[in-house]
């Protein structure tokens, strides 16, 4: 027997002792690399798709700069509170369909699958807008997103709770190449508690041509596109790739 949850709110709590500091440890490596091989410099940012705010408060304390830290989902932003206390952080529950800032920023990104979690194309076009019209000329977009180029058709991960003795996610990951949906199932089972938990999550993934046109469409010039497992400018199809996006000098289109 399980309890079925809306995705994100019962596992927020538990999401960094499992699967959040070890994707942020990564990210943050990949960015520093990234950030130095394109000479990219930024005086504010905004982290859309924020999650707990793991790469907020980095981007705040390491880089001295205000940040706008964007989730649609209030039980993650909850988590993302407590870890940003003191910081100059400040948190946004909006959709990024939707996305506006107080302040057009220098650096927005999105990590983390977030822009996979906008399952049709018609989405993922209008946040490129929406992103484009919240930075300033010459402003970067980077962020990561899963391609078609998945390497197996399911696959199962568990994870111990770094943090909780006993504790562990499990997830089972479906990929489906006919619809290009990633659909997984997260079982959470937390010491105390006598019922697992379970959150269901479905995922597009899109190709790197289409991002590329897409981008293209809202007004800003692919600088690099980047095999996220090694850095290295991607050939073929990696099946997750970073991408590194300048919005051009003048008028971004408007969404």
């Amino acid at each position: 027997m399980f309890l079925v949850v809306s995705p994100y709110r019962d596992i927020a709590p538990s999401y960094d002792c499992t699967v959040g500091i070890p994707f942020f440890l990564r990210l943050r490596d990949s960015f520093e690399e990234l950030v130095g091989r394109y000479g990219i410099q930024f005086h504010s940012a905004a982290d859309v798709g924020c999650g707990t705010g793991l790469f907020a408060c980095y981007l705040n304390l390491c880089w001295g700069v205000p940040v706008y830290a964007v989730d649609n989902s209030a039980a993650m932003l909850r988590q993302a509170k407590r870890n940003c206390r003191g910081g100059d952080v400040c948190l946004l529950h909006q959709d990024i369909r939707c996305l506006s800032l107080p302040s057009p920023g220098d650096l927005i990104t999105a990590n983390f699958d977030t822009l996979n979690h906008l399952k049709s194309a018609a989405d993922l076009r209008v946040s490129f807008r929406r992103i484009a019209t919240n930075l300033r000329p010459g402003g970067h977009f980077y962020f990561d997103v899963l391609t078609p180029c998945q390497l197996t058709s399911r696959y199962d991960v568990l994870v111990q709770n770094r943090c909780v003795k006993k504790s562990w996610l499990q997830q089972r990951i479906d990929w489906d190449p006919r619809t290009r949906l990633l659909r997984t199932v997260a079982l959470e089972q937390r010491r105390g508690c006598c019922l697992p938990a379970i959150t269901r999550v479905t995922e597009r993934a899109y190709e790197p041509r289409e991002i590329g046109t897409w981008l293209s469409d809202a007004g800003f010039i692919v600088r690099g596109v980047h095999d996220a497992e090694t850095l290295q400018l991607a050939t073929g199809c990696p099946p997750r790739i970073i991408v590194v996006a300048q919005r051009a000098p003048g008028r971004a289109k408007s969404s």
